[in-house]
């Protein structure tokens, strides 16, 4: 689906669910620029959860969708439009840094929510107090990682990081330090290899070279699979992990047989999680004929906490709803969070068998 929708065409495309005549009641708003790499699954996860939403026959909900390409700057007057011009009661960030803060700066000007799926730990670091991150923090989803992989009858293990270039990389270096740090892992040394045009074959004998025990692709699920996939016909033998959105198609098929055994967190399994999960997999597959991957499940959550929050707050302005004090049950497990807007949810560590990336046993021993 072509993510550059303008906004009156977004909300057409929503209209069939509607369940009533009128202005809606709820606004959503949606940064989604198309040049980012999950564009597509935000836009579909955020839709699919407005229009199960409207099935309901309640009050509708509409969606403002900004989705341009730009110099810098251009997230930000996408979100001053939303709430200015089109009068959204909240909006969801994209996965970007850079751009959730220029979200963010609007946000505190205006007391419009916001629902954050950008992983940085420097978002809720921002003094927004209306804001929630529906998505594991990058530090979080390094210390789950080193934590599961470390044995007390062993010496501490090695790793190399690969991570983006510019601004993203270093956020990223950022948050896996402290992650290290905190839990003594030895991260030995953090290359960037995001680009295309990163010579992957230098990348890759470097890295077998030095042997580490283990290599987090802190990448975009095609790009890690693609290093992936590298290293193991390189001869690379150690642990290959990373974080929840290379739960993904894109991933499993560039990576092809590497991506059995790499290791990923998401957010632990409640009692109710996988019939929610499944049926959200079943609708998103009859609308979009496509499997969903980790991120447009984030987007579907951050949609329904921010539907939930606005519809309690009804007339009195939805930013006094935060610190969100009720959970919600999303696709990604029942979402609570703290009063700086972090999950607080636990998270587990999966593994990728046959394509699919399922949860490790308590009883069974990670390399």
């Amino acid at each position: 689906m072509q993510v550059g929708l303008r906004c009156p065409l977004a909300w057409l495309l929503l209209a069939p669910f509607a369940g009533g005549a009128g202005a809606p009641q709820v606004t959503l708003g949606l940064v989604a620029p198309p040049s980012e790499p999950d564009a597509t699954s935000l836009l579909r996860g955020v839709q699919l959860a407005v229009a199960e939403t409207n099935e309901t026959g309640d009050a509708p909900v509409g969606l403002e969708v900004r989705s341009e390409d730009g110099q810098w700057g251009t997230v930000g007057n996408d979100a001053v439009a939303l709430v200015s011009n089109r009068h959204v009661d909240a909006i969801i960030t994209p996965s970007d840094g850079a751009a959730s803060h220029l979200i963010l700066q609007v946000s505190g000007r205006t007391r419009v929510p916001v629902a954050s799926l950008c992983p940085d730990s420097s978002v809720t670091e921002a003094g927004v107090p209306w804001t929630v991150r529906v998505v594991p923090r990058t530090d979080q989803e390094a210390k789950a990682l080193f934590a599961a992989t470390r044995r007390p009858d062993r010496p501490p293990l090695h790793w190399w990081a690969v991570v983006p270039a510019g601004r993203p990389g270093r956020a990223v270096r950022r948050d896996l330090e402290t992650a290290a740090r905190l839990t003594v892992a030895l991260l030995d040394r953090i290359v960037e290899g995001g680009e295309p045009k990163t010579d992957l074959a230098s990348l890759v004998r470097t890295i077998v070279v030095a042997a580490p025990d283990g290599v987090l692709l802190w990448l975009r699920p095609s790009r890690a699979g693609t290093v992936a996939a590298a290293l193991r016909a390189a001869g690379y033998g150690g642990c290959v992990a990373g974080p929840s959105p290379l739960d993904s198609p894109a991933f499993v098929a560039a990576a092809g047989a590497a991506a059995t055994g790499v290791l990923v967190t998401e957010f632990r399994e409640d009692a109710g999680l996988r019939a929610r999960a499944d049926q959200f997999e079943r609708q998103y597959r009859q609308r979009y004929d496509a499997k969903p991957d980790f991120s447009a499940a984030a987007a579907h959550d951050a949609a329904q906490v921010l539907i939930e929050a606005l519809r309690r707050a009804g007339d009195g302005g939805g930013y006094r709803q935060f610190p969100l004090a009720l959970p919600t049950a999303g696709v990604t497990g029942v979402l609570h969070f703290d009063s700086s807007g972090n999950r607080t949810d636990a998270l587990q560590v999966l593994t990728c068998q046959e394509g699919r990336f399922v949860p490790i046993p308590p009883t069974d021993t990670l390399p």
